[in-house]
């Protein structure tokens, strides 16, 4: 018995020796899909202080600026181009927490600074900063759109700060922002609104015999209705409410997804968004 033993594993040893030790499994790994890019861009940024800190580090007196945008340089025409660089810094000045509309982002910085300056020259012992803080990003790039997210926070003093978000689409043929009236058919407003509630009072659990002002939301005639901040995002409508807007300032804001394969009768067959109905 010992005999049949030794020449087993003899055996082994033999088949070791002659085809080599046995080799781990080869795990190929999957190279992830690349995003579809139809614009190339740049992130233009500014960051500038104003105010004693300028020159003392430790002063608690400082206006603080921090601007991030997206800048298109390439793949599309160059009309287009200039006029979806010139619509997002339009948009973001709409939300810019100033009188007028400011011309360009260091004309913006220039007139907080004036107004941090004057109160500071009047009461010397003024001890809050200030700060102004704007981020933009494209978020989804699409062949025939790109959609784009800015975030505009500013502090000027009182009991707390002013904070938007602002969504918006961009035709890249002709440049021009995405309105619901270029990629819905006419009438469809009564149709989208009435869908929309039923997700909106499902979003903050509300049920249908109540009214939503009982609730704390108001809205023009006491009738929900969506509005005109939203961005196109894969095949949703992202629509953004931003505090203060429906509700007060301590409920904060909302954001409604409408997926667009829901209401592919609503679809304009002749808008950027037709190959859905397909």
């Amino acid at each position: 018995m010992k005999k049949h033993l030794l020449f087993i594993s003899f055996l082994f040893i033999l088949s070791a020796c002659e085809f080599g030790a046995k080799k781990p499994a080869i795990v190929e790994e999957e190279t992830p899909e690349a995003i579809p890019t139809f614009v190339e861009y740049e992130i233009a940024a500014l960051d500038e202080k104003s105010g004693p800190c300028e020159l003392d580090s430790l002063s608690t007196q400082c206006a603080t600026y921090t601007v991030e945008y997206p800048v298109i340089t390439g793949l599309i025409s160059e009309q287009a181009t200039d006029k979806i660089n010139e619509n997002i810094k339009s948009t973001i000045f709409d939300y810019a927490f100033l009188t007028e509309k400011p011309e360009s982002f260091q004309s913006l910085i220039e007139e907080l600074s004036t107004e941090y300056a004057s109160i500071l020259k009047e009461y010397p012992d003024y001890g809050a900063s200030w700060s102004m803080e704007i981020n933009s990003d494209i978020i989804y790039q699409d062949s025939s759109f790109i959609s784009v997210a800015s975030t505009i926070y500013s502090y000027t003093g009182g009991a707390h700060p002013n904070s938007y978000q602002v969504y918006r689409s961009f035709d890249l043929e002709t440049g021009n922002p995405i309105t619901l009236a270029d990629i819905l058919i006419p009438g469809f407003e009564d149709e989208l609104n009435q869908a929309a509630e039923i997700e909106f009072r499902m979003l903050k659990e509300i049920p249908p015999n109540e009214e939503l002002k009982d609730k704390g939301y108001f809205f023009e005639g006491g009738n929900f209705l969506l509005n005109d901040n939203f961005a196109i995002i894969n095949k949703s409508l992202i629509f953004y409410f931003n505090p203060y807007e429906i509700a007060p300032y301590a409920v904060g804001p909302t954001e409604l997804e409408l997926k667009l394969t829901d209401y592919i009768n609503l679809l304009n067959e002749n808008g950027v968004l037709n190959r859905l109905k397909d």
